[in-house]
C-alpha cells in the first residue's frame, strides 16, 4: 500500500513540475524573441507567443500587437547592435511569472538590467509583459572611468575637427557648456579670458587677423577620466600675415569637461613670446 501511495505522489510531482513547465514555454519563446537579431525570424518567435491584444510596457515603450512588438526590438538593436541578454531564475504563481535579467554588450559591459511580469493566458500564449528597468545597476568604477575617457576623447576629437577642419562652429557650439572659459596667453595679440562660447568666437576671428595655418602633426591625445582631463598635442604651420613668414608651433591644449561637454580650454605654446613676436613682425 505505501509503494502505492509512494507512486501516486511521483505521479502528482511529475505533473506538477510539467504544468510548470508548460507554463514557461511561453516565457522561453519570448527570451529567444529578444536573442533572435533577424526581425523576419524574430517576427516568426513572436507569432507563436504573441496575440493582437498581447500588451508590452517599458519606460520607452507602450505598445499592443504582434508587429509593433518586433518593431519596439528593432529599435532597440538598432541602438545596440551587440547586445546579449542574460537571465535569472523564473517565479511562477498560477498564470504569473517573475524573474531579473540584464542585457550585456559583446565586451560584457552592462547596458541594462531590470525585471520583467509576464501575465500568461494558460494556453501558451503571452497576455502581457512589464518591463521594469533598474536604475540602480551600474557599472564597475573602472568601466564608468573607461567610458568617460572615451566619451571626452570624443568630444575633443570633434571640437578640433570644427575648429581645424570643417570650421563648422554650429557643430562646435553643441560642444561648450555655457560659461565655458577658455584662457589664451596674454602675451599674445588675442590674449586674454573668453567666457562663454560667443566671446569664444570673437577670439578665433581676432587671431584669424594675424595668421593663417595648417595642421603639421595630428595631435596626440591624453587623458584624465578621474579628474575629467584631455590633453592634446600637435603642431600647426603659421603663415604671419603681416610679414608672410611661416613658422612650426608646437601647441599642447587642456581641456576640462563635464557630462561631455568643454568647460575650459587652456593652449599651451612651445615658445609663446617667439610666437608673439612672430605674429607682431612686419615685413
Amino acid at each position: 500500500m505505501r509503494k502505492i501511495y509512494f507512486v501516486c505522489f511521483l505521479f502528482m510531482l511529475n505533473g506538477l513540475f510539467a504544468q510548470k513547465k508548460d507554463k514557461l514555454y511561453p516565457v522561453t519563446i519570448y527570451e529567444k524573441v529578444w536573442q533572435e537579431k533577424n526581425s523576419d525570424a524574430r517576427l516568426k518567435l513572436i507569432k507563436s507567443i504573441w496575440l493582437d491584444d498581447s500588451t508590452f510596457e517599458d519606460p520607452s515603450a507602450s505598445i499592443k500587437g504582434i508587429v509593433p512588438f518586433n518593431n519596439v526590438i528593432n529599435e532597440f538593436y538598432k541602438k545596440y547592435p551587440d547586445a546579449i541578454l542574460t537571465s535569472g531564475a523564473k517565479v511562477v504563481k498560477d498564470n504569473y511569472v517573475t524573474w531579473e535579467w540584464k542585457i550585456l554588450d559583446s565586451k560584457n559591459k552592462l547596458i541594462m538590467a531590470g525585471r520583467d511580469f509576464a501575465r500568461l493566458n494558460g494556453k501558451g500564449q503571452v497576455s502581457k509583459i512589464i518591463s521594469f528597468w533598474d536604475t540602480t545597476a551600474t557599472l564597475s568604477e573602472a568601466d564608468i572611468l573607461k567610458n568617460l575617457e572615451a566619451e571626452n576623447l570624443n568630444v575633443v576629437a570633434k571640437y578640433y575637427e570644427c575648429l581645424f577642419k570643417t570650421k563648422d562652429f554650429n557643430t562646435m557650439a553643441t560642444l561648450i557648456e555655457d560659461g565655458a572659459v577658455y584662457n589664451q596667453a596674454v602675451g599674445l595679440p588675442y590674449g586674454g579670458t573668453y567666457i562663454g562660447f560667443s566671446e569664444w568666437t570673437k577670439m578665433f576671428t581676432k587671431s584669424n587677423e594675424f595668421f593663417d595655418l595648417q595642421i603639421e602633426k595630428e595631435p596626440t591625445y591624453f587623458s584624465d577620466a578621474s579628474k575629467n582631463e584631455v590633453i592634446i598635442y600637435f603642431t600647426i604651420s603659421c603663415r604671419a600675415k603681416k610679414s608672410g613668414k611661416t613658422m612650426s608651433v608646437p601647441i599642447s591644449e587642456h581641456f576640462d569637461l563635464k557630462n561631455g561637454k568643454i568647460t575650459a580650454v587652456r593652449p599651451f605654446y612651445f615658445d609663446t613670446k617667439q610666437f608673439a613676436e612672430f605674429l607682431k613682425s612686419k615685413k
